[in-house]
């Protein structure tokens, strides 16, 4: 009786024993059979990935997120465009603030610089662009009286170019005018409105 129960306690831990075996051997296979097969991520595994694996892995991220950043950094339909111009001469700044040309919309900071050589892009952003630039020159607020062709002639600065456009060729003699008069004439009589012009005029006519 005393054997009979020995033996059923052995055969039990014995069973137990080979039972607890299989399960831990299973366990091990299952834990590397997606390595086995190729499913496991190389960052994933455990040993050293290689150098060249990892420079191709951060290389990979490094693209994408700066194609994802390039895409979000693009002007809209609502975007506003700010010119600014610099004048040297009169040193006034002429600022034109307008919405986003639809030839505009849709551009990267890098195309938009392309698009406008000479000028510097001093902001950009999704909603604003800000571009600047220095004119050598009066801005467009002044008037420039001189001497053409023996004749008084009124000329006004181009936006872009500062440079003097003929705006209206008078028939008042330039030598009508004294001595002192035609000397600054030949420089250039400088003004800051129309209404100053016209009060010139009056008076060399008279």
């Amino acid at each position: 009786m005393l054997f009979r129960k020995l033996g059923r306690a052995f055969l039990l831990v014995f069973g137990l024993t080979l039972l607890l075996a299989v399960i831990v051997f299973s366990y091990g296979y299952l834990k590397r059979v997606p390595e086995i097969y190729g499913l496991v991520h190389p960052a994933d595994r455990s040993e050293p990935i290689p150098e060249d694996i990892q420079q191709g892995i951060s290389q990979q991220k490094a693209d994408d997120a700066h194609a994802l950043a390039a895409e979000a950094s693009r002007t809209g339909d609502d975007s506003t465009m700010v010119l600014e111009r610099l004048y040297t001469t009169c040193n006034h700044v002429l600022i034109e603030e307008h919405p986003m040309e639809s030839r505009y919309t849709g551009k990267t900071e890098q195309e938009l610089a392309a698009a406008f050589p000479g000028w510097n892009l001093k902001h950009f952003s999704t909603d604003r662009v800000v571009f600047g630039i220095r004119i050598e020159g009066f801005c467009p607020d002044h008037y420039i009286i001189k001497e053409e062709g023996g004749f008084l002639v009124i000329s006004r600065p181009d936006k872009d170019t500062g440079l003097p456009l003929v705006l209206e060729a008078t028939n008042i003699p330039f030598d009508r005018l004294s001595l002192e008069m035609q000397e600054e004439i030949t420089g250039g009589i400088v003004v800051d409105s129309i209404e100053e012009v016209e009060q010139l005029l009056e008076n060399w006519e008279s």
